[in-house]
């Protein structure tokens, strides 16, 4: 349809910038952020063909990493989820519940109400350092000490606490228990942090070797990632199911999660991180970790009001369910 395809950006002579978000034989779906309603608009072709031109102001990262439409079936019309926020909302909204952004505590003061998830995860990291860090885990694989460094991970693992989506103290205890699994995992957990940018084939290693410690599949993805994003934050990002999807799909962003922990989908975690550093950047963000600590607020926020041009008012985004306590993790045989 004249060179028009889902993600291409375009202008419409009234209606300015939009992302088309899908194409039929008689219509274009286009989403235009500027009309402030979370419907794309659904425009008969060919009549309006003479309204719409080439976008020719360049990338728009924001408006191109919108992917989270889904098709009303009874309008016709696609959407972004009802709680959907932009991203300068969401920003504005976290710098005024933090008016001090990112910056360090006080050294020997409390993190500021808000900022305490990100204080453990960085207390996460520098207990890493001291176990595992500059080649301390290597060496203890090279050397076959594995008892030695699932304890000293175990000891990670407990900065951090009770977080949903993470194993809880026990079941990190049963996923490094002696056998074959622990010396796959432990392998391949080094193996991925020995290169210094992610690579899909040492991913994959990663992700299978975590199936086969047969965790629960909501424990998956934090299990894939927790220990790399706390070891190099700058590299690395945390996605905790479903409570990361949820945030990202709020922000208009799919991350399209498998039931197993997908290289597509962090890929997309990854591209989307940079983006919101870039945007976080101002209020002293650093790395993944406060993107991170900015999407769990994100997820979290409650929306006061319906935005203008949209029907009905938004409902409240849902909190991630708590799992129960105490649940193991079983092996492959």
């Amino acid at each position: 349809m004249d060179g028009w395809a889902a993600g291409s950006l375009l202008r419409h002579r009234t209606l300015g910038r939009g992302l088309v978000v899908a194409v039929e034989a008689t219509a274009l779906h286009v989403f235009f952020p500027g009309q402030e309603t979370r419907a794309a608009a659904k425009l008969r072709w060919p009549d309006a063909r003479p309204f719409l031109d080439e976008d020719e102001q360049g990338a728009d990262p924001w408006l191109s990493g919108l992917t989270s439409f889904t098709l009303d079936r009874a309008s016709g019309r696609y959407s972004l989820a009802a709680n959907f926020i932009r991203l300068d909302e969401a920003v504005a909204a976290f710098a005024a519940d933090h008016p001090q952004g990112f910056a360090e505590p006080v050294p020997g003061r409390r993190a500021p109400a808000g900022m305490a998830r990100g204080a453990a995860w960085r207390a996460a990291g520098e207990a890493w350092n001291r176990a595992a860090g500059d080649g301390k885990g290597a060496a203890l694989l090279e050397n076959g000490d594995l008892d030695e460094l699932a304890r000293r991970l175990l000891g990670v693992a407990a900065t951090v606490g009770h977080v949903a989506g993470l194993p809880d103290a026990a079941e990190w205890k049963s996923a490094l228990a002696p056998g074959n699994a622990r010396r796959q995992f432990l392998g391949a957990l080094l193996g991925y942090l020995s290169v210094p940018s992610p690579a899909r084939a040492r991913f994959d290693a990663l992700a299978a070797a975590v199936q086969e410690l047969g965790p629960d599949p909501d424990l998956a993805w934090g299990m894939v990632t927790f220990f790399p994003f706390v070891a190099a934050p700058e590299r690395h990002g945390l996605l905790l199911h479903p409570s990361t999807c949820h945030a990202t799909a709020r922000l208009g962003s799919d991350l399209r999660p498998q039931p197993h922990p997908t290289w597509d989908t962090y890929g997309r975690l990854r591209k989307l991180s940079a983006r919101l550093l870039d945007g976080l950047r101002p209020l002293g963000a650093r790395d993944n970790v406060d993107v991170e600590v900015f999407l769990h607020a994100t997820g979290n926020r409650r929306i006061a009001a319906a935005p203008r041009g949209t029907a009905g008012r938004p409902r409240a985004p849902a909190r991630p369910a708590s799992r129960p306590a105490g649940r193991r993790l079983t092996r492959r045989a």
